[in-house]
């Protein structure tokens, strides 16, 4: 058998990105009954994006010209700029030789090249397993190269539609907590008149919900980018179901988000779920999310499954999913390497 040759991937030459995308995909589905893997028009749009906000590369790996394993390199381009995001995908049939040790090798390379010097990434193990995923092969495979634990995810899964009168009880038991705030819902692009107190407010994601270990700090997220971000949703199919709460100053203070994806029918995706610290304990991310869901299933009776993660240590967030009817299925776990 011949060497591992990776080169850069070419996303907007369609049978390359075709074929990468094959191989993430096998590799990101196997063994796992709730796996999350982006669909190829996702990926394409990420890939090819010209955005403020952050940069995607793939990369291929081949052996006698067959795609063995695939990378994928996040770059931060307005804050975080110390880190550096990366995947490794190797093919079922082509584990065990090696192939995605050379691959993150190389990942690393690209990243001390554009000045990184954090290294993070995400493996998935099963719920009934450790905490930190130890035992299990994709933690492992980062555990045994210089990656720390850094923080416990679960992902948690509601079928649909979810009991609507139960949703609306959490919300009606929500709303004397929060009297004098304002529910607004809007679907697809942030209205313009809350744009920048709403990117405050997405920006914030990053370090108001649980980090653990993790070296990070506060996302960016001005007009301009979430314009940007908004476009590249749209080339990928995505749709987000967006509801927020409004202080009686105005003030934007909560939301809640999920995405509905065009090309992965019957699932949708959770994204964030905040309340600013000072404006917590008026149950805003019950009411939220509550609000959020009822609204969605009115408008998309298609959707079969609703998929969110939670950090392991948010118990409130937890809390609240439990009430809805959502049930654990999967570890992801976070971790991080700091290049010397």
């Amino acid at each position: 058998m011949g060497q591992l040759e990776i080169t850069p991937l070419d996303a907007a030459d369609p049978a390359a990105m075709a074929a990468w995308h094959a191989a993430y995909h096998a590799a990101h589905v196997a063994g796992r009954a709730y796996s999350t893997p982006w669909m190829l028009e996702e990926m394409r749009a990420d890939l090819t994006a010209d955005r403020p906000g952050s940069r995607s590369l793939g990369f291929s790996g081949h052996v006698d010209g067959t795609l063995v394993t695939t990378g994928l390199l996040g770059l931060p381009l307005m804050d975080n700029l110390h880190a550096a995001d990366v995947e490794v995908h190797t093919h079922p049939a082509h584990r065990g030789r090696g192939h995605g040790s050379r691959m993150l090798e190389h990942l690393e390379g690209v990243a001390r090249e554009h000045g990184r010097r954090t290294l993070r990434s995400e493996a998935a193990t099963p719920y009934a397993g450790a905490a930190d995923g130890s035992g299990h092969p994709h933690a492992d495979f980062l555990l045994h190269r210089g990656f720390t634990f850094a923080l416990g995810n679960v992902m948690r899964v509601l079928d649909l539609p979810a009991d609507e009168r139960m949703l609306q009880r959490l919300a009606d038991e929500a709303a004397p907590r929060h009297a004098g705030y304002r529910i607004r819902q809007f679907a697809g692009p942030v209205p313009e008149d809350i744009v920048e107190p709403f990117g405050a407010l997405v920006g914030a994601v990053q370090t108001e919900a649980p980090t653990g270990e993790l070296d990070v700090e506060p996302e960016v997220f001005d007009a301009a980018r979430i314009r940007a971000d908004e476009e590249v949703f749209a080339a990928s199919g995505r749709t987000k179901y967006t509801t927020v709460a409004i202080a009686p100053d105005g003030t934007v203070v909560a939301f809640s988000e999920v995405a509905v994806p065009a090309h992965d029918p019957g699932r949708v995706y959770q994204w964030g779920t905040l309340v600013l610290r000072e404006h917590r304990g008026r149950r805003l991310g019950q009411a939220t999310k509550a609000h959020n869901l009822l609204w969605l299933q009115r408008e998309r009776a298609d959707l079969a499954l609703l998929v969110t993660y939670n950090a392991e240590v948010n118990r409130h967030m937890i809390a609240v999913n439990e009430a809805m009817g959502f049930r654990p299925v999967e570890r992801l776990g976070e971790y991080q390497r700091t290049l010397g």
